[in-house]
C-alpha cells in the first residue's frame, strides 16, 4: 500500500553499501542511503548516509498512511497525502532514501528525488527470512515519495533505479 502527494508522496546496508551488487540499495529499518544517478538514471554509486531520523512531515505522513484502510489489491497509482502535510524543499541532484519502522507494526520507505526527472525503481522486501517481490509507485521530481506497509518488513532492497517520463498533472504510476 502507498499514498503519494504534491508534496508528493509516491518507498542494509545490511553491512557495507559497497557489498551489494552494482545499483542495489539494501535497508533494515531506520537506515537511509544516497543513490548517485548517471543520466540514464540508473544508480552509479551507493553510500550509507547513515542513521534514518524522523523529520516532522515524515511522522506526519506515517500518521495519516496508518490511519488508512489497507487496498485489497496493489493499487494502479499513487494517491495524494493531505495539503496539510507539508515538508521542505527535497535538496537538489540528489536521492536520499530512508526505511523507517513505525512501532515495530509498519514500515516505511521515503525516497527524496531532487532529481529534474521522475525515478521508477523496483523493490523486493524480506518478510520473516523470505524475500517477496513488491510493488512502488513513481518517485516525482523534486518530491518526496512515501510507501508504506502494513506489516514489519526485515529489509528492503531497490533496485533498476531509471529516470522515467512524467508530466505535472499526470497520475504517478505505481507497478
Amino acid at each position: 500500500m502507498r499514498l503519494f502527494a504534491p508534496v508528493i508522496v509516491a518507498l542494509a546496508l545490511s553491512g557495507a553499501a559497497s557489498a551489494q551488487p552494482a545499483g542495489t540499495v539494501s535497508l533494515r529499518p531506520e537506515q537511509a542511503a544516497m543513490v548517485g544517478l548517471d543520466g540514464a538514471g540508473r544508480a552509479s554509486r551507493v553510500s550509507e548516509a547513515g542513521r534514518a531520523d524522523w523529520a516532522p512531515y515524515d511522522v506526519a505522513a506515517a500518521r495519516h498512511l496508518t490511519g488508512q484502510a489497507v487496498p485489497d489489491a496493489p493499487v494502479p497509482e499513487a494517491t495524494p497525502l493531505p495539503r496539510e502535510i507539508t515538508a521542505p524543499a527535497v535538496p537538489r541532484g540528489t536521492l536520499r532514501v530512508k526505511f523507517m519502522s513505525i512501532a515495530g507494526r509498519h514500515s516505511l520507505l521515503v525516497i527524496e528525488n531532487g532529481y529534474d526527472r521522475a525515478v521508477a525503481y523496483r523493490a523486493r522486501m524480506i518478510v520473516s527470512g523470505q524475500t517477496r517481490p513488491t510493488d512502488v509507485c513513481l518517485v516525482i521530481p523534486n518530491q518526496r515519495g512515501y510507501e508504506h506497509w502494513p506489516h514489519p518488513i526485515e529489509r528492503i532492497e531497490l533496485y533498476d533505479f531509471r529516470f522515467a517520463d512524467w508530466r505535472p498533472g499526470e497520475p504517478q504510476p505505481c507497478r
